[in-house]
């Protein structure tokens, strides 16, 4: 039977060789540097989300299709004729398009032909055009009441209205537009008045 001292002496040399071991191991293998705070690019390197009208741009280009088909079939559902949804897209090959992802205003009409473009996704938009009380509401407004304002707004410019005129006749449109959209064409027109008045 071991005594207890000879007990006590195997366990202090097992603990020195485990702590040489140990000490070898770290002289041999020196510690690899701990893992960057940061994985990816760093946010100096990163797209510009915090400019709304960058990341407009990108969500515009990522969701075009879908889009053109969203703007095709709301332009559909509000009785706009066949022949001023959308339009050849003269800058990027030519195809008939309802939504452009490399425009930025939110909407455009050439002729009678309308669009909805990437100025949809952007919600700072308004508040460059109009005011910041328009473009608080603007950025919280769904998508779906921006694309009825844009549509009205462009729908009367293809009537033949100037864009002024548009602005302030927009809301008594004859289209199906959500009301949600019309209370935002008409803060809009006492927003362009306001500022006609300064």
């Amino acid at each position: 039977m071991e005594t207890p001292g000879r007990i006590a002496r195997l366990f202090t040399r097992l603990a020195e060789a485990v702590t040489g071991l140990a000490g070898k191991l770290r002289r041999e293998n020196p510690p690899v540097d701990p893992p960057p705070a940061m994985i990816g690019l760093p946010p100096s390197a990163r797209p510009l989300w915090h400019v709304p009208a960058a990341h407009a741009q990108d969500s515009a280009e990522r969701y075009a299709e879908s889009m053109d088909y969203a703007v095709s079939q709301r332009m559909v559902e509000l009785g706009i004729p066949d022949h001023q949804i959308g339009r050849p897209d003269a800058d990027h090959g030519g195809q008939w398009r309802a939504f452009f992802p490399h425009e930025g205003n939110s909407g455009g009409v050439v002729g009678a032909q309308i669009n909805a473009d990437a100025g949809l996704f952007d919600t700072d938009l308004m508040a460059r055009k109009y005011s910041p009380e328009i473009g608080k509401q603007w950025e919280h407004d769904r998508l779906r009441d921006r694309l009825d304002q844009v549509i009205a707004h462009e729908y009367a410019e293809a009537s033949g209205l100037s864009h002024e005129e548009a602005v302030q006749r927009a809301a008594e449109t004859p289209l199906a537009i959500r009301e949600k959209a019309k209370e935002r064409l008409r803060a809009m027109a006492e927003a362009e008045n306001r500022g006609k008045g300064r």
